[in-house]
């Protein structure tokens, strides 16, 4: 079958990572991403199924990779070689002989690995589980940087049970594929207390913000949302998803300096944030957000950070909380979103928990987030989906992924 892989071939990821900081094309074509025919995956026991990827999403993280940007933070969490994908949604054969439409919650946690569950398990912060080394499948954080399940970036992944969720027959596939991103935003929109803030910033308008933007909207109806946008597209989609007010990064960058300065008073602009959603990820987002931040408040780390030299100075001195936000698991379901999770029919535990991914199953085709997906391409033309989606603001482009089916089977599907 065909699929796109990544091996661990240090200079091919030197090579991109050289090349990325050029104008030339060529980084995806000299890096460590190969398209290549491969066996499927055996599973390892009952528990795994085989998934055939409709669509699989391109990850601001899946590009950081295979243009060696990314941090080796990440090198001892990964098993090579690996087939990227983890914005999924797939076609599986269920016990009774049925075919199911599904998407993919990627996490490869203790349940996966067929082990007890560790302590960040068991209360449902799956996020955080401590057994992404262990386990009867080798290392990966989750699907699509592990050798042993592969990943949507091909024709057939491995895909535990539990890992698998069937949607309605009335959701499109490009609705579907938004639902696992759509959960990290709805987590990092949950990593502030939603009923103590009047003002937030979202830092970016790329998949990843507008994501954010449409998850603190969704979740409520009071706060002032701004978004920063670069782009007609972005600024457009911040608006219909619930910006208030998007506005250039030029003009943030000097609201960050008058909050940070202290120079006025009476307006947002002087007074600052009081929560600001970093979804760039780089040294001077990082610093620009704690700047735009009131004294008190939170940045938010949304977006994968890259490799960052940051002033910490002006964190220390006003008492900015600086969060990470990575994926999702479980939340608590205070009276901020009670009222969300009863009109979209999401179950409370015991605990008094909702799983993220459940309430964004249901949220994303309400909100039509399926139109975030702007391009499609096959396996074959992979430079070129790579290649635009690492400039997709700059190409009028938002939601880069891959239909990884046959062409016969794209064919029908678009009688």
């Amino acid at each position: 079958m065909k699929a796109l892989t990544v091996e661990a071939k240090l200079r091919k990821f030197a090579l991109a990572k050289v090349l990325s900081m050029t104008p030339s094309s060529a980084s995806v074509k000299y890096g460590p991403l190969n398209l290549a025919d491969i066996d499927p995956k055996r599973p390892p026991n009952g528990d795994w199924i085989s998934a055939k990827p409709r669509l699989s999403g391109i990850c601001g993280s899946d590009i950081a990779t295979v243009l060696g940007s990314s941090s080796r933070y990440f090198e001892p969490l990964t098993s090579f070689p690996f087939v990227p994908g983890h914005e999924v949604v797939a076609d599986v054969t269920l016990e009774d002989g049925s075919t199911s439409r599904v998407v993919l919650e990627p996490a490869l946690t203790c349940a996966t690995r067929g082990l007890p569950p560790c302590r960040m398990c068991q209360v449902g912060e799956t996020n955080r589980c401590e057994s992404i080394l262990l386990g009867e499948i080798k290392k990966g954080i989750h699907t699509g940087y592990c050798s042993s399940t592969g990943g949507g970036w091909s024709q057939e992944f491995l895909a535990h049970k539990i890992q698998i969720h069937t949607i309605p027959e009335s959701m499109s596939d490009k609705d579907a594929v938004m639902v696992e991103p759509f959960a990290c935003a709805l987590h990092s929109a949950l990593r502030i207390d939603l009923s103590r803030v009047n003002r937030v910033a979202v830092l970016g308008s790329g998949t990843i913000g507008l994501l954010t933007t449409a998850a603190l909207r969704s979740l409520s109806a009071d706060i002032e949302i701004v978004a920063v946008a670069k782009y007609s597209t972005q600024k457009a989609a911040a608006k219909s998803l619930g910006a208030d007010q998007v506005i250039e990064p030029s003009v943030f960058n000097r609201t960050s300096r008058r909050s940070s300065a202290s120079m006025r008073a009476g307006s947002w602009q002087s007074h600052g944030f009081d929560a600001t959603f970093d979804c760039v990820g780089k040294s001077e987002s990082i610093s620009q957000s704690i700047s735009a931040t009131t004294p008190g408040g939170k940045v938010v780390l949304a977006g994968m950070p890259a490799i960052s030299r940051v002033d910490l100075a002006p964190l220390w001195h006003r008492e900015i909380e600086l969060v990470g936000s990575y994926a999702y698991g479980s939340e608590p379901a205070g009276e901020a979103v009670r009222d969300l999770l009863g009109r979209s029919s999401v179950a409370i535990d015991d605990s008094g928990r909702f799983r993220t991914f459940d309430l964004a199953i249901a949220l994303s085709p309400k909100l039509s987030l399926g139109n975030l997906v702007t391009h499609t391409f096959s396996l074959d033309n992979y430079e070129e989906a790579i290649n635009l989606a690492a400039q997709a603001g700059a190409r009028g482009a938002i939601k880069v992924a891959f239909d990884p089916r046959k062409k016969r089977a794209r064919e029908q599907e678009n009688r």
